[in-house]
């Protein structure tokens, strides 16, 4: 029995000694993985190190898909500039408006201004993701295309309605009509007059043109309507510059090649003598003169400038033929040719623009004075119906006699009804004959 139970410790202690040595190797076997993982863990990320080195050039590939990112956005999408848009200011389609002061850009779509509505712009082709390109200033510009109209939306400027249309209303109406058709309309001075008054002339069309068809208007002080008359007819112009046509041709293409220039008032301050008396003259010794002069003339009826003297009479050719022989309402040449400075400012003019031809709008009884029948005189009297007077070869300092001397073809249109200044219910007939005018005259030149 003592035997049987010392057998069984015995056989106890070899089982145990098998468990711990079988735990032992068990052990042994995770303790040699655990190291071995350790030993290979470099080799196996030495391989991650090298193949995660590209990694460092990721921002670089990256980065252009950030900017496409950013070229999807609306606010900096960037427009093809070739060979979709003309930069080089070649194939302009038209003039055109914005329908609304919305924001330009330059090519890089950086904000660069606000345009507005109502002004004419040259628009180019669009660009093929909803651009146009326009001229503005000297810049060529983008607004969305959407915005782009062709239908003139500026506002009306001059008033017809104006009884007594000023030479501050006419300065005033200059400003706003640049500012509106600056591409096709430029506003200059030739000088000024005794009384500091500018003497403007204007281009209308294409300043580079090769002909030229010059206009003059109150050179007479007291037939100021002719100023709001050539004041209304450029307007109309520019506001149908590039929709109406005369005769099957638009205006744009006759414009183009054919500028007119006008002087809307040669004689300011005689204009202000006559709308106003001499309370608007600034110069106190003119001012006083002018009494003297007048010597209880009605100064309604007023020709002169403010010194006195006839501008239509102080040109050298024929100079002092005839007139009054001292300061007066009207036909006192001076004391001496091109004294004026209204005299000078028009032949500075003249010399500069080197006329094809020249219009003359003077108020007196509905006649047209011209040297000889000629293309143009029976044109204009087609369309006027004015009695044709030959004005002869006797000169009396007129403007027409210095063109004549100078080989410039000239017609002078008188309009209304003797005596000036004329009522303004005569004004509708005036701008309805005369309207078609110088577009016709540029026609034909063109």
């Amino acid at each position: 029995m003592w035997e049987k139970k010392v057998e069984r410790k015995e056989l106890m202690k070899k089982t145990l000694k098998i468990l711990m040595l079988i735990g032992i190797i068990a052990l042994g076997i995770n303790l040699t993985e655990v190291k071995a993982e350790e030993v290979t863990a470099p080799v196996t990320t030495a391989p991650q190190e090298t193949t995660t080195a590209p990694e460092t050039t990721t921002p670089a590939v990256t980065t252009p898909q950030e900017t496409t990112t950013k070229v999807e956005q609306p606010t900096t999408v960037q427009p093809t500039t070739k060979p979709d848009v003309d930069t080089t200011g070649k194939n302009v389609k038209k003039g055109g408006y914005v329908k609304k002061t919305v924001t330009a850009y330059n090519l890089k779509l950086e904000k660069v201004t606000k345009v507005e509505k109502g002004i004419r712009y040259y628009v180019y082709r669009k660009c093929n993701n909803g651009y146009s390109l326009i001229q503005v200033g000297n810049q060529k510009l983008l607004v969305e295309s959407k915005y782009i109209t062709y239908k003139c939306n500026a506002k009306k400027i001059v008033n017809a309605a104006d009884k007594k249309y000023s030479y501050n209303d006419m300065k005033r109406d200059l400003k706003k009509l640049e500012k509106a058709y600056g591409s096709i309309f430029k506003v200059d001075i030739a000088g000024k007059s005794l009384d500091k008054r500018n003497l403007y002339y204007v281009t209308l069309g294409n300043a580079k043109a090769k002909k030229t068809v010059y206009v003059e208007t109150s050179v007479h002080a007291r037939e100021y309507m002719n100023t709001k008359f050539i004041m209304n007819v450029i307007e109309d112009y520019c506001r149908g510059y590039d929709s109406k046509k005369y005769q099957g041709k638009k205006y744009s293409k006759i414009f183009n090649n054919v500028k007119l220039v006008i002087m809307p008032m040669v004689n300011p301050d005689g204009v202000t003598i006559s709308q106003y008396g001499p309370k608007k003259i600034r110069n106190a010794t003119l001012r006083k003169n002018l009494y003297k002069i007048a010597n209880g003339f009605s100064f309604k009826e007023w020709k002169a400038n403010a010194r006195g003297v006839d501008i239509n009479r102080n040109y050298a050719e024929g100079f002092n033929r005839e007139g009054a022989k001292a300061s007066a309402h009207k036909n006192y040449p001076g004391k001496t040719p091109v004294s004026e400075p209204e005299t000078k400012a028009q032949i500075s003019v003249v010399e500069k623009v080197k006329p094809n031809v020249v219009i003359c709008y003077h108020q007196a009884g509905k006649v047209m004075y011209h040297l000889n029948h000629t293309k143009l005189s029976n044109m204009l009297y087609s369309m006027t119906h004015y009695t044709h007077v030959l004005s002869g070869q006797v000169q009396y300092g007129t403007f027409s006699d210095y063109l004549d001397d100078r080989n410039i073809l000239n017609c002078t249109l008188e309009t209304g009804l003797v005596p000036a200044p004329v009522k303004n219910r005569q004004y509708k007939k005036i701008y309805k004959t005369n309207k078609n005018v110088l577009v016709a005259v540029a026609k034909m030149y063109s």
